[in-house]
């Protein structure tokens, strides 16, 4: 069936704004698993805390009579000041010892800390969602009118800018600066970083630090998109950023990237062609075959991932 270049052009615009929910949690992961050797389970619920703190702050900010820019805005800046602060504390309480431990200790870890996490998240809010009023409610830009209208909402594209920013922001911080040079060294090899003189121990801390900064730009994303959050909105977003991720290659930022947008693009074009029934179980059925087709991810190393497993 062919399609007026119209409908194409939406379903471009649908794919890069779901593209940039999960791109700043894949990297997240990537980051984490690419100086750890080690797969963190618990991002999803970082994200899913940051929405949270999003949340809280967006509406006491609305509350006090702040415009909805303004309002977006420092909740962003809470969310990703809260997880970081929680990334501090667990890696220096528990991820970062653990990393000299087996890798089977570190994922069992992740778990245990998911489950707190949720469950204290659940009962502090009774089981309930938790809502705000909706930011940039009916403000859209038409770029394209007709009998087939392509258009994109305030806040999606708010949201796509921060994504990109965000992501932009962390491969800048580890290009650019010392800590990114430690990061780099420490990612290569650990043990090498550490008798170099590097504090490994810092670098993973501040390399969680930035991880659920970035996570809890997500969960931002989720908060002023759908106008809340709740407990369990960070277990489907962790997986499919955990896939993305996995499916880019073995911690690559530029892998997890290509994954998060070909995760994007086969749940538009499956939502496109077929409806959204059994698209996440169609989607990660896919990615399954990816990755038992080509192990080592779209760009990823098979070669430095059997070398460290």
């Amino acid at each position: 069936m062919n399609h007026p270049a119209e409908y194409i052009l939406q379903q471009i615009l649908n794919t890069l704004q779901l593209a940039a929910f999960y791109a700043p949690l894949s990297v997240a992961f990537a980051l984490i698993q690419s100086i750890t050797r080690r797969v963190f389970l618990s991002f999803g619920d970082c994200a899913m805390f940051g929405s949270f703190a999003a949340v809280y702050f967006c509406f006491s900010r609305l509350v006090q009579g702040d415009s909805d820019l303004m309002a977006a805005v420092i909740s962003l800046i809470a969310a990703m000041a809260c997880a970081g602060a929680l990334g501090w504390a667990i890696a220096r309480g528990i991820f970062g010892p653990l990393v000299k431990s087996d890798a089977l200790a570190f994922m069992i870890a992740g778990i245990g800390f998911s489950i707190l996490l949720e469950e204290s998240m659940r009962i502090a809010t009774n089981s309930g969602d938790i809502w705000i009023p909706g930011l940039f409610e009916g403000q859209s830009l038409q770029l394209v009118g007709g009998d087939y209208p392509v258009h994109i909402t305030a806040n999606g594209g708010f949201a796509m800018i921060i994504s990109v920013v965000g992501v932009l922001a962390a491969l800048g911080v580890l290009r650019f600066t010392r800590f990114g040079l430690a990061w780099q060294a420490c990612s290569q090899n650990l043990r090498l970083a550490l008798l170099c003189g590097i504090n490994t121990q810092n670098v993973i801390a501040a390399t969680f630090v930035l991880g659920t900064a970035l996570a809890a730009v997500s969960g931002w994303m989720t908060a002023i998109t759908y106008g809340g959050t709740s407990f369990s909105v960070g277990v489907m977003l962790g997986f499919k950023a955990m896939f993305a991720a996995v499916a880019g290659g073995f911690g690559s930022i530029r892998g997890a990237i290509a994954g998060a947008v070909s995760l994007a693009t086969l749940e538009v074009l499956w939502s496109a062609s077929f409806g959204s029934v059994y698209r996440d179980v169609a989607v990660f059925c896919i990615i399954v075959i990816v990755l038992l087709l080509k192990p080592e991810g779209l760009d990823g190393d098979a070669t430095r991932r059997e070398s460290e497993a």
